[in-house]
């Protein structure tokens, strides 16, 4: 019994080592998940770029959920061509964060939330990459209907769906901020990348720009989230699916005030910020060890 026991221990660990042999072997497998990272720089500039036109009151058509970014790629000349080249870019950051996932040893809390952060970063890019791929091979509109209040009107028609609904917002935030500290202020992020200085200290100035991009990405990524749980953990205490706020509903419910307008203002700075993150990252990605 005690051989069994150890030898089911010990399967992770095995399958962990076949999955790091199969990536050293092929180096391709990094240049191919790179795309993904361009795909996302793109998604995340389209969603400041609405969000600035919201912080100056004047948005642009569609909204700044990543879904919205989606809807203006179809609508641009040749949007569909692009759609599938997004959607490929997106699978290729999916296998990135499983390989993600499969690759990280440790048992520290930081290492428990980056399993659970990489996994629901792989299944929310797995919807995203499937409306791409979708909207380029119907023709249908990628954005749909607001997912995060569908999903919250849902919720609360089911048995303990206020509670359900209640603790996904709660949940949301404690995401939110574990973004903003864990990954922008304490810098977390540069463990990914391959020879870059988290203090900022980096040998040349793109290193420097890469960090400075992350910290202020990470941080606004984070606080976005926020507020989406915020709006979402309000709607189960007054029972209210009306009341739930996806990203781009969320920033128009505060940008309605001049101080609201500054903090949508700075979360659009924060996603251009991320976007450039993408972009400025891509020659220093690996995959964690």
């Amino acid at each position: 019994m005690g051989d069994t026991e150890q030898q089911a221990s010990n399967e992770p660990d095995r399958l962990t080592q076949r999955i790091d042999e199969l990536v050293d072997a092929n180096p391709v497998v990094h240049r191919i998940a790179r795309l993904g990272w361009i795909a996302k720089a793109v998604v995340y500039g389209l969603m400041g770029f609405t969000a600035m036109g919201i912080a100056f009151q004047r948005p642009p058509s569609g909204d700044a959920s990543p879904q919205g970014s989606l809807r203006r790629i179809a609508e641009a000349p040749l949007g569909r061509i692009v759609l599938v080249v997004m959607a490929v870019g997106l699978a290729c950051y999916i296998v990135w964060r499983v390989l993600s996932v499969s690759l990280i040893r440790g048992n520290k809390l930081s290492d428990w939330g980056d399993r659970i952060g990489y996994s629901f970063s792989a299944i929310f890019y797995v919807v995203l990459a499937w409306s791409a791929a979708s909207a380029a091979y119907t023709g249908d509109d990628p954005g749909g209907t607001n997912s995060v209040e569908e999903l919250s009107r849902s919720v609360l028609e089911a048995p303990l769906g206020r509670v359900l609904l209640g603790v996904g917002g709660v949940v949301t935030i404690a995401i939110g901020l574990y973004f903003s500290i864990e990954k922008g202020l304490r810098r977390s992020f540069a463990d990914e990348l391959q020879g870059v200085d988290p203090t900022v200290r980096g040998t040349n100035g793109r290193k420097r720009l890469t960090v400075l991009a992350g910290l202020v990405g990470w941080v606004g990524r984070g606080i976005v989230l926020v507020l989406v749980g915020y709006f979402v953990a309000r709607s189960a205490i007054r029972f209210d699916p009306d009341d739930a706020r996806g990203f781009d509903r969320s920033l128009r419910e505060i940008s309605g005030t001049t101080t609201g307008s500054i903090v949508v203002f700075g979360c659009a700075a924060c996603l251009y910020a991320y976007a450039a993150f993408c972009a400025l990252s891509l020659r220093y990605r690996r995959l964690d060890d």
